[in-house]
């Protein structure tokens, strides 16, 4: 009888993992080097690297069917430590500023969020074994999306939009590996794109045409509707359309009848004149709920001939226009209920158009990619990064969200895609890991994992480069903090722990 030879750690995944920590640490050492004082955080990250190898190294002793056994109670306890977050003197935020995300035990603070990932994962890897035989049904999906907007309700609240969007694309991710139908992920991405990226366009065109509004004021020489104009600045818009929703916008002098008349008079020439073809179908909301009910009705008599007539054929018709019409619905309702301030449209849309949006997310992308482009091929060389190092560098977060920036400056093109490589390599090692696994829920929980490393990475890149927006996505195991850089390490653990028992009975 031949056995099996016990597996090996996989060293070239544990040296990615090492490789890029330490590129993350020297890049904030190359920020502080030249205090006399030091601001501290490249020796507290080389610390909380010490405890994340600690932790990695303890979970690949841990059996990963143990921790999927006691899915629920780690998925309850992170949903806990999130409510928690949301007391006054247990959540806090550490600078005063951003999302109340963080719990504070003593000296010890940690970011609940970043382990609210994990949890959610191994639980929808324990869910999605459980009913694997059941995936291609659509109303097995309603439990995945649950498990994923529970986390994400209490986290946008703190308010941190960033993090709660980061759980989608770990939850279509998983459910795709897991054996979901196609169709139904492709329809319900659709649902959430369509009904999160109508409004968003609309109120990213309405603050483009801001500049064209006040230009037009000051040439018709209304100078009293001119100065309330530009000190409401985007408030105009919610006022307007009589949907403040709080949102700061009393005490304007807008609210006067015969002056709101004249806006909108104005307003309307603008956009006549300036406003896109797109947006200005898309902002006529009597439009899009014709258009949405004409659809829905179309699929649901094409729904009636499916089961009269059994024309099976036209599934892949019926439902894309459903759903279709179910988006624009739904973009409507969301446009109508949800409160869009000015400061999160910008964020979000900024990537579009920087130049548009000379302070916040706007600043930030046009402070990046320049920064990443003057690196060239071989970088200004280390503790040489003129826009990323100092106490005040001229890219903001140049240690945590855009460290990636900040690296890009001082290594160029050839360190950028050496740093890459090796972050790149961790999710692929953890991906082969996860095509070799002996059971089910190790190689959905290796993918998920993968997923969440993967996704991180993407986004923060894709963020600094400008091509997607300015979300707070740290860059996985090299930017400043303990809680996601703790986290990463104890996934990868995890993804260790599952080759290890790769031939284990």
């Amino acid at each position: 009888m031949i056995q099996n030879k016990p597996e090996k750690l996989d060293y070239f995944l544990i040296f990615s993992v090492v490789f890029v920590v330490f590129c993350g640490v020297l890049t904030l050492y190359s920020q502080e080097v030249n205090f006399a004082d030091g601001q501290g955080r490249w020796y507290k990250q080389l610390i909380f690297a010490i405890f994340g190898f600690m932790a990695m190294y303890l979970m690949t002793r841990i059996n990963y069917q143990l921790i999927g056994s006691y899915a629920v109670f780690i998925y309850l306890a992170s949903i806990i430590l999130l409510i928690l977050t949301l007391i006054p003197g247990i959540g806090y935020l550490p600078d005063g500023r951003g999302a109340r995300s963080w719990i504070k035990i003593g000296p010890i603070g940690f970011q609940a969020s970043e382990f609210a990932k994990l949890a959610t994962v191994i639980l929808l890897g324990q869910y999605l074994v459980i009913r694997e035989k059941e995936m291609k049904r659509l109303s097995t999906l309603i439990v995945p999306f649950v498990i994923v907007l529970i986390p994400m309700l209490f986290i946008n609240l703190q308010p941190d939009f960033g993090t709660s969007i980061s759980f989608l694309p770990i939850l279509f991710a998983m459910l795709f590996l897991g054996g979901a139908d196609v169709l139904h992920i492709g329809s319900l991405l659709a649902l959430g794109g369509f009904s999160l990226g109508i409004p968003m366009y609309i109120e990213y065109s309405k603050l483009t045409l801001l500049p064209n509004v006040i230009d037009h004021l000051r040439k018709e020489q209304k100078t009293e509707l001119l100065s309330m104009v530009s000190k409401a600045q985007g408030k105009i818009w919610p006022i307007l359309e009589d949907r403040s929703f709080g949102l700061g916008t009393e005490k304007t002098g807008l609210e006067d009848p015969r002056i709101l008349q004249s806006l909108k008079e104005v307003v309307d020439v603008v956009i006549d004149e300036h406003g896109s073809i797109l947006f200005q179908i898309l902002y006529n909301q009597n439009f899009l709920i014709g258009l949405g009910i004409t659809l829905v009705l179309i699929s649901a008599m094409m729904v009636g001939f499916n089961f009269a007539r059994g024309l099976k054929s036209i599934r892949k018709y019926y439902i894309p226009i459903g759903i279709l019409g179910l988006s624009i619905l739904s973009s409507v309702i969301v446009y109508k209920t949800v409160p869009f301030r000015e400061n999160q449209v910008i964020r979000l849309t900024a990537f579009l158009n920087p130049d548009k949006f000379r302070q916040g997310a706007g600043y930030q992308l046009r402070a990046s990619k320049p920064a990443v482009g003057s690196g060239k091929f071989f970088g200004k060389g280390l503790f040489k990064g003129e826009m990323t190092e100092g106490r005040y560098p001229h890219v903001p977060e140049a240690g945590t969200d855009f460290i990636f920036a900040s690296w890009a400056e001082q290594t160029g093109f050839l360190g950028s895609v050496l740093l890459l490589f090796f972050l790149l390599a961790i999710p692929l090692r953890g991906l082969q890991i996860s095509f070799e696994s002996k059971d089910r829920f190790g190689s959905l929980l290796a993918s998920g994992i993968v997923a969440l490393i993967f996704f991180h990475i993407a986004i923060n890149v894709g963020i600094v480069i400008g091509l997607l927006p300015v979300t707070g996505v740290p860059l996985s195991f090299v930017s400043y903090g303990g809680s996601h850089l703790l986290m990463s390490m104890i996934a990868v653990g995890i993804i260790l722990s599952i080759k290890l028992r790769k031939f284990a009975n």
